[in-house]
């Protein structure tokens, strides 16, 4: 038992499953575009093959390169630290105070000196120091000043710490300072080991700083970017590390692992388009989303046309027919919808071409002359001339683009052939699929109703023999189911096509209806009521089983059963209880159709038309005040019995259709004058000018 019911329930579902596989196979067609060749290369060997590009990717190693030179051209930065100089100064000072001391003292131990020495950080012998201090005081004094001078001169240049050049060109700067003021070589050297070992740098290097002005360096620094269809190497190069990684980053080596990055999004691109259609679908076009038959054919036809261009290889890209869609669509369904579902049919297209821009653009031209200017195909002679339309855009298109973005001259004859016959490919392939998706998801396109209101219909043409009276009765029920359906913004081509079949099985008794009697001889006067209504019902049975053998649509199916919906044939039923013994006996029930009730407008119109026509038909004075009434009695009738209690028709509609019946049927049954007679031509009756036309 639980299979059955498993079955029976994956049955129950199975449009829904269908779209769900449908969008799983073009996930999986857009995702197979994007995979590329797998190469073997290894580092050292040489190249057998020439690879380009699929895609832009960064050069890591060449921008690491980049980034590194960078870091090195910016210099260590250094802060000027002012107090060296100070400093020094101050140990100049201190010393010299110290020899001025020294000065008061006949005999200095050399220990004395030795301790100078290590307090002030110079290398000053004692025979040095004993000359310093054998000057006199203004002697002594002056040679202070001149250290004094030499060490600012010192610190006015700059001398990094840790640079050794710095150092060496400030002892060459103090020596030559030294020598031009002073004579006597031994005051030189005493000068030279004073002043040398209190040298210190005044600069100081900062890290922090310059960390920041090579960060700053690397942000100017643009990457190396790999363009699209650029040469990674060439057959007979030696693969180094900087074609490993580039391969490596786009995925072409055998060893690199999935980009899952780049899987997902594409894949989450392709389930953005699906939700963007979703939205449009549930706000705009409901139909859409209630019907899955509707969806079904969409997701087919975003199907067939991404495979075609998965399938046709980048040589012949332009002979594409991206126009299939737009047409497909707006045939089946109609131009909105192509509009947006071939807009975003063409972002999976777009992914699929590496993102051609002058195929991106064809496709979106062929999508806006599909979707807003292709209001109706009206038959299938009118491919031939959209073919052509399209073809002559895709040309137009293919050079104007491609002049813009490269050269003209990058388009071959052979480009402009393959543009203009997608076009027509696009219209041969439409002509073809369409028939399979009228019946095979029983929607009917404008084109399928024009054929079926053909005189030349096989079941028209049986109506017109067998059934002439009807014929004609279908005839005016059309012309004011019609007139309706375009007042109230109905179906007004899928209501007359309604209309044309609706009685269709009165060709199987057909003078047992009222329109095909001859003379005033009627059958049913032989046979009882009941007998007489189940042989008028039987007209709809007969009416469903001629639109099935004939291969006729469901709605109209559902115009032949829903016309009469479960009505009462209320002149039998009065005759029955007339006739019965005991009229309780009678059950209303036995005289009613058994039809399902309309449960679109255009059925809904149809019931309506159908009743009116045949009841204006029969009033012997159909003046316009009778018409009205006529109309409103049996409008009002179908509404108090509950035939329109599945229709989606509104109260504002009925009072539009009933406005239509009235202004239509004034025109079949307008008043006519009497014609004259002979005496008043002759000048017996004066007054009056007349029309000799008649009204």
């Amino acid at each position: 038992m639980k299979i059955p019911r498993f079955t029976s329930s994956i049955w129950k579902y199975k449009n829904y499953l269908m779209l769900l596989f449908l969008m799983l196979f073009v996930v999986i067609v857009v995702l197979s575009s994007t995979l590329e060749r797998k190469y073997d290369l290894k580092l050292g060997e040489v190249s057998t093959y020439t690879i380009k590009a699929p895609r832009e990717t960064l050069d890591r190693i060449s921008t690491e390169q980049r980034v590194k030179i960078a870091r090195e051209e910016v210099s260590a930065q250094f802060n000027h630290v002012k107090e060296v100089r100070y400093d020094v100064l101050d140990k100049l000072s201190n010393l010299f105070k110290e020899l001025y001391e020294l000065k008061n003292y006949s005999s200095i131990a050399t220990v004395i000196f030795d301790e100078l020495n290590q307090k002030y950080g110079i290398t000053l012998d004692a025979a040095g120091y004993r000359k310093i201090l054998a000057l006199d005081t203004e002697s002594m004094t002056n040679y202070e000043r001149l250290l004094t001078d030499i060490i600012n001169k010192i610190y006015e240049l700059k001398i990094e710490e840790g640079n050794l050049s710095d150092i060496e060109n400030v002892k060459s700067f103090a020596r030559e300072e030294i020598n031009k003021r002073m004579s006597d070589n031994n005051f030189i050297d005493i000068s030279l080991n004073i002043i040398f070992p209190m040298i210190k740098p005044n600069f100081f290097y900062d890290s922090e700083k310059t960390e920041q002005k090579r960060e700053e360096a690397v942000k100017n620094i643009s990457p190396v970017i790999i363009k699209k269809d650029q040469i990674i190497i060439s057959a007979g190069e030696v693969v180094t590390e900087n074609h490993i990684s580039i391969l490596d980053s786009l995925g072409l080596l055998k060893t690199s692992n999935v980009n899952w990055k780049l899987n997902i999004s594409i894949i989450s691109l392709i389930l953005f388009t699906f939700l963007i259609e979703y939205l449009y679908y549930k706000k705009y076009r409901k139909e859409c989303i209630s019907n899955t038959n509707y969806l079904n054919v969409i997701m087919i036809i975003k199907l067939i046309i991404i495979i075609l261009v998965r399938v046709i290889s980048d040589q012949y890209i332009y002979i594409v027919p991206f126009a299939l869609g737009p047409l497909a669509i707006t045939a089946l369904i109609d131009n909105k919808v192509s509009l947006m579902t071939n807009l975003m049919t063409l972002v999976l297209i777009a992914i699929i071409i590496k993102f051609n821009i002058v195929v991106v653009f064809i496709g979106l031209f062929d999508v806006i002359l599909g979707g807003l200017f292709l209001k109706r195909i009206r038959n299938r002679m009118h491919f031939i001339k959209l073919s052509v339309w399209f073809g002559l855009t895709n040309v137009i298109v293919l050079m104007t683009v491609s002049f813009i973005i490269a050269n003209v001259k990058s388009i071959t004859f052979i480009d402009i052939i393959l543009s203009f016959f997608s076009g027509i490919l696009s219209s041969i392939l439409v002509a073809g699929i369409l028939p399979i998706f009228e019946n095979l998801f029983n929607i009917v396109t404008s084109m399928k109703l024009l054929e079926l209101i053909n005189p030349e219909h096989p079941l028209l043409r049986k109506l017109v023999v067998e059934a002439p009276g009807t014929y004609n009765h279908s005839l005016m029920v059309a012309n004011l189911s019609e007139a309706a359906s375009d007042a109230i913004g109905a179906n007004s081509l899928l209501t007359r096509v309604s209309a044309y079949y609706h009685d269709i099985g009165k060709t199987g008794r057909p003078y047992f209806f009222k329109e095909n009697q001859v003379g005033n001889k009627n059958p049913h006067d032989r046979i009882d009521p009941l007998t007489s209504a189940n042989i008028i019902f039987s007209h709809v049975k007969y009416g469903l089983q001629l639109a099935r053998e004939y291969g006729l649509p469901k709605f109209v199916e559902h115009a032949i059963e829903g016309h009469h919906a479960n009505t009462l044939v209320k002149y039998f039923y009065i005759m029955a209880k007339k006739n019965a013994e005991d009229p309780d006996l009678i059950k209303e029930k036995d005289f009613r159709y058994g039809g399902e009730l309309p449960r679109t407008k255009e059925v809904t119109i149809l019931m309506f038309a159908d009743s009116v026509e045949a009841a204006v038909r029969s009033l012997s004075d159909p003046t316009q005040e009778n018409i009205r009434n006529t109309i409103e009695n049996i409008v009002n009738d179908k509404i108090s019995d509950g035939q329109l209690k599945n229709s989606p028709i509104s109260f504002r509609d009925i009072e539009i259709i009933k406005q239509s019946f009235e202004k239509t049927l004034k025109g079949i049954y307008h008043e006519r004058i009497e014609y004259p007679k002979e005496d008043d031509i002759n000048g017996k009756s004066k007054g009056k000018g007349l029309d000799t036309n008649g009204y």
